[in-house]
């Protein structure tokens, strides 16, 4: 079976899952009286045949409704309130306000989205140019780790598209799954796809992992705080074990540096996923300006990529040689 078609069956296994779970939690701005008496009274005019209750196209392209619409003005008269009043800003259905792009509900996020992705198409045209995918082992391991890549940045572009239950599900799973597989990557790099039956094993126990946490959260319950642990536990191993790759390497492959730059500038741009502040123009929250800080990395990831396959071909035909 092909990569993609595994991916395809995963992911659509996945969206099934989500379907399922349980809607986002609330927020100090969606429990207060006074947004609550604000909808509630903009909740009357969903029955007319004009706005509200009748929204233009661009909205309801985009699964925008009547409620949707109530809640979103609500929020932002609100919280244009609070400013003037000197209060802090609120935060809704766990979300800052953003002011939306036509349908669009977090523009920034979703370009910085399309930013990751382009870059990761870019770079593997890079790659696919300088590496013969018949002399190197681990073009297929690439590829996949491409594919899973863009799936990821799909969904992140879907879910700040809209905020929904699902897509907020899609967009974490798949997230999680991007970190999973460079750790695979990883542990691939550090025994050699030689040893098939180890690459097996690891391939199995991570693999069954992603799917225990994946069930957990759709079918038991859906834990925002162990799924924030889980991913920075599984991100902090990756983390860890590229290092020790390139700290074993360095000597013999200087170009590892590009590596461990990726690795250790994805560590430090987590500080922005930790550290929340509200939006800047209400459009540049913490979120986004790590989707910002993650493209140009994609350069350097696919640099490091094309010279280790260069440096793997090198030893290979060295081998034979001296063979």
């Amino acid at each position: 079976m092909k990569v993609s078609s595994i991916v395809l069956l995963i992911q659509s296994s996945i969206l099934l899952i989500v379907l399922l779970c349980n809607p986002v939690e609330s927020s100090s701005g969606d429990r207060s009286s006074i947004f609550r008496h604000c909808i509630n009274k903009c909740f009357k005019g969903c029955h007319l045949d004009k706005y509200p209750g009748k929204l233009p196209i661009y909205l309801t392209l985009f699964w925008w409704d009547c409620s949707d619409e109530c809640k979103y003005q609500c929020m932002h008269n609100i919280t244009q309130n609070d400013v003037r009043n000197n209060q802090p800003v609120k935060q809704y259905y766990g979300k800052w306000p953003f002011v939306r792009f036509l349908g669009i509900q977090e523009p920034a996020s979703v370009l910085f989205s399309i930013f990751n992705a382009i870059g990761h198409l870019l770079g593997w045209r890079m790659f696919k140019s300088s590496v013969p995918n018949t002399d190197y082992s681990m073009y297929p391991v690439w590829k996949a780790n491409l594919v899973v890549s863009l799936n990821a940045w799909f969904w992140s572009t879907v879910f700040h598209t809209r905020d929904l239950n699902w897509t907020e599900k899609m967009d974490y799973f798949c997230a999680t799954s991007l970190v999973m597989f460079s750790f695979f990557a990883c542990m691939l790099r550090f025994i050699g796809l030689e040893n098939k039956w180890s690459c097996f094993l690891i391939g199995l126990l991570l693999c069954s992992i992603y799917c225990t946490h994946v069930f957990y959260l759709g079918f038991i319950h859906f834990d925002y705080g162990y799924n924030m642990k889980f991913n920075v536990t599984i991100g902090i191993i990756n983390l860890i074990s590229w290092l020790s790759w390139c700290l074993n390497y360095y000597k013999q492959q200087p170009y590892v540096w590009k590596c461990a730059f990726v690795s250790i500038g994805v560590f430090f741009l987590l500080g922005l996923e930790l550290g929340d502040f509200p939006p800047i123009l209400w459009t540049f929250d913490a979120h986004s300006l790590w989707h910002l800080g993650t493209s140009p990395l994609c350069y350097f990831w696919y640099s490091f990529l094309v010279d280790d396959a260069k440096y793997q071909l090198s030893m290979q035909k060295k081998r034979r040689k001296s063979g």
